[in-house]
């Protein structure tokens, strides 16, 4: 079968590989979209110690299985054993694994997954599903800031905080704020229901989302949160995090740390999925997916293209 492989640094190549081997507890999902996170530009930029080459990336996907029915895959992987994953908070799970670093992913035509990890989707296109895992991520980082319903805002418009937004309107709020540096990201969120853009961050929120993850970019989200009010991390993009403890201290802030999301929430995004348009996520056929992905790695591409989606399916 076709797969992209990650083969080393700045290297994913369209190879020929071997057919998934079905394990105990496993299925075999034929793959029909598959999103390119930036977790994934991360690993293919600079390496992850998790996730030696050669590997078959990929864990943002919907497909169907051998009956046709069509499923959505929590790539999340808990042992099954500890008291996070008996309460469905596999993402805390200190022997988790994910399904595109740990084990081979979803750039292929078809991959091995435990059935325990499959959720029914019959109801979504297959971008919608391919958009469950960074909705997801929204859902948890809503929940973590203590479900706000005030003025909140979102720095990064990249897919997560596209996504993020999309929960945030779903959740009923309206005096949504959402800043990057690039206009044509703004436009589309203000189509999506932001209610102001701003190419930085200015002004007071009850919970400010980081979705940027830069040491700039957590600066202002800390100087902009309101007294009382909760800062999300969920951007990785570098580790420095240069944030004033008088300010989080005598500003009675919260600080959240938003990994990953538990099982109900994953649950909860297939369901917010259905709800979600996305002009924003465009998809290319898997013959053109290795050209697409070295321009995302040298940080190009169409900028209303904010989510790349790799088609394996007509």
């Amino acid at each position: 079968m076709k797969a992209l492989v990650y083969e080393g640094t700045r290297r994913v190549r369209l190879r020929e590989v071997a057919e998934p081997e079905i394990g105990p507890g496993e299925v075999l999902v034929h793959v029909d979209r598959a999103g390119v996170c930036g977790s994934d530009l991360g690993l293919f930029r600079d390496g992850m110690a998790t996730a030696a080459p050669p590997l078959v990336p990929g864990h943002e996907f919907g497909g169907r299985l051998d009956d046709g029915s069509f499923v959505v895959v929590n790539p999340m992987v808990g042992c099954g054993d500890c008291a996070a994953c008996a309460a469905g908070r596999t993402n805390l799970c200190r022997q988790r694994r994910l399904i595109g670093y740990t084990r081979a992913g979803a750039f292929a035509e078809r991959v091995s997954v435990p059935w325990r990890n499959l959720v029914p989707a019959p109801g979504l296109t297959p971008t919608q599903a391919a958009l469950v895992e960074p909705l997801a991520n929204g859902v948890h980082g809503w929940n973590r800031a203590g479900r706000p319903e005030g003025a909140v805002a979102i720095i990064g418009a990249g897919a997560i905080g596209m996504c993020l937004l999309q929960v945030l309107v779903a959740r009923g709020l309206s005096d949504i704020t959402v800043v990057d540096p690039v206009p044509a990201r703004l436009d589309l969120a203000l189509a999506a229901g932001a209610r102001t853009v701003l190419p930085r961050l200015s002004g007071s929120f009850e919970a400010v989302f980081d979705a940027a993850g830069t040491g700039a970019t957590r600066t202002d989200a800390v100087k902009c949160t309101a007294f009382g009010g909760t800062v999300a991390l969920l951007g990785l993009h570098d580790d420095r995090l240069p944030a004033s403890a008088a300010s989080l201290i005598v500003g009675d802030r919260s600080l959240a740390g938003c990994f990953g999301y538990t099982e109900p929430e994953f649950v909860e995004a297939v369901e917010l999925a259905a709800q979600v348009d996305a002009p924003w996520a465009q998809d290319v056929p898997l013959e053109d997916a290795q050209a697409a992905i070295d321009e995302l790695i040298a940080g190009r591409g169409p900028a209303a293209r904010i989510k790349t989606l790799i088609r394996f399916a007509a």
